[in-house]
């Protein structure tokens, strides 16, 4: 299944492409979770902390399907 994949902040680093702003396209088998894109798209496990999927906020447990778009954000502190 295709997921729609944005990432942000110092995750952005990782996005092969020269727009960083531009979605990945990450093809996933069927009963993946949002944990699943941190390993397809090589990115360290202790940067991933949060995702929202179709704009709202989930886990990383959360299951995924064919055509959901997911943000991806490292940890996040205020101050």
């Amino acid at each position: 299944m295709k997921i729609y994949v944005k990432l942000f902040a110092l995750l952005r680093q990782y996005h092969p492409g020269p727009n960083r702003s531009t979605p990945l396209e990450v093809d996933l088998p069927a009963g993946a979770v949002a944990a699943d894109l941190v390993p397809s798209l090589g990115l360290p496990d202790q940067l991933v902390r949060h995702a929202f999927i179709n704009n709202q906020q989930k886990t990383l447990d959360t299951p995924l399907a064919e055509g959901d778009k997911v943000n991806l954000f490292p940890p996040v502190s205020g101050g």
